[in-house]
């Protein structure tokens, strides 16, 4: 475990590829909050881009002491992709805390500080909030379901329930990350953010939602369904491994609708009744949501977002089981 430099309290690991028309809206958010230099540094792991990445990058950060750019071009204890990249970004992060952020999310400026503000002696991590940059309704929609999502996840986290980590906006202490061996211990995982919170939890540390406007980070958003397919193959293989909740409520959310018209072919139930209720309820949570987190601008995705969430889940549902690989930034896993 290598040493840490008390002047040093915050790491942030930034995992990079191909993210040549991303990367410098992340930088510039990155170096534009409001926390102390001499404290921080921003580490870019550039995981052997094949585009503009590094030159984009390096000039950017050239003469800002505080970030620091990696290339990424070796497999290190079986890794691959973007738990490779953060693995070796560790070992030369020198902060009590690591904070993740993907190269096409900007942050607010008050970000690290309110995400630090959530630790306490027994956290060993911590879990943020994210949504679409609003440029069209399918950005929308895919905001209101990462808002529904971590809705949720904030509900169990009450009750102390873990669901998941998020890799484009989560923090861990530095103890924790090592106590567990990193990612060298847990192994190679697709959906490597979840595997590092489900680690940290089973270790016996807290964790927190940090469930407030402030920590709201903004993603660059979809703009096919391909790509949007491409995203859902990976992120279903995090869900079937996940806490049985997030797999139940998936199938719930996919097949209630299907499964209420099915039997109210043979049994007399008011199917159009339940759908209704259904939908009043994902409904109201959707409000509740936007309206907590200040993100009044998805009114209208949230009235929509249930005729999406039910048609999406199935879709989720058939494109994971269906015999094809998972592609990701270019790679098939």
């Amino acid at each position: 475990m290598p040493e840490k430099d008390n002047s040093i309290q915050i790491s942030i690991l930034v995992a990079a590829r191909n993210e040549a028309h991303n990367i410098e809206r992340c930088l510039r958010s990155l170096n534009a909050l409001n926390f102390s230099k001499k404290n921080i540094e921003i580490i870019i792991g550039d995981d052997d881009s094949t585009d503009r990445t590094a030159e984009v990058t390096c000039a950017y950060i050239q003469g800002k002491s505080q970030f620091k750019y990696i290339k990424i071009t070796e497999q290190r204890a079986g890794l691959q992709g973007k738990a490779n990249v953060l693995a070796q970004l560790a070992h030369e992060a020198k902060g009590q805390y690591f904070f993740y952020c993907d190269a096409d999310i900007a942050v607010q400026t008050g970000w690290a500080s309110e995400m630090l503000a959530h630790f306490r002696p027994e956290t060993g991590v911590v879990v943020g909030v994210t949504r679409m940059k609003h440029t069209h309704l399918l950005a929308d929609l895919l905001s209101m379901e990462w808002l529904f999502a971590l809705s949720a996840a904030r509900f169990f986290s009450l009750v102390k329930i873990p669901i998941t980590g998020m890799g484009n906006n989560m923090a861990v202490t530095r103890e924790a990350y090592f106590k567990i061996g990193g990612y060298e211990q847990i192994g190679f995982s697709i959906v490597e953010d979840y595997t590092l919170f489900m680690s940290i939890v089973r270790a016996g540390y807290g964790f927190r939602m940090a469930y407030k406007p402030e920590v709201i980070s903004i993603s660059e958003p979809m703009n096919s369904f391909a790509e949007l397919l491409e995203q859902r193959k990976r992120w279903m293989l995090g869900i079937m491994q996940s806490f049985w909740v997030s797999r139940l409520s998936l199938f719930v959310s996919s097949l209630i609708v299907p499964l209420l018209l099915f039997i109210s072919i043979f049994y007399p139930i008011n199917a159009f009744a339940g759908i209704t209720q259904y939908y009043l309820l994902v409904t109201g949570i959707s409000l509740l949501s936007i309206i907590i987190l200040k993100q009044y601008d998805l009114w209208k995705a949230a009235l929509l977002f249930w005729f999406y969430m039910v048609t999406i889940g199935l879709i989720m549902l058939i494109n994971y089981y269906l015999p094809s690989k998972t592609v990701w930034k270019g790679r098939e896993y």
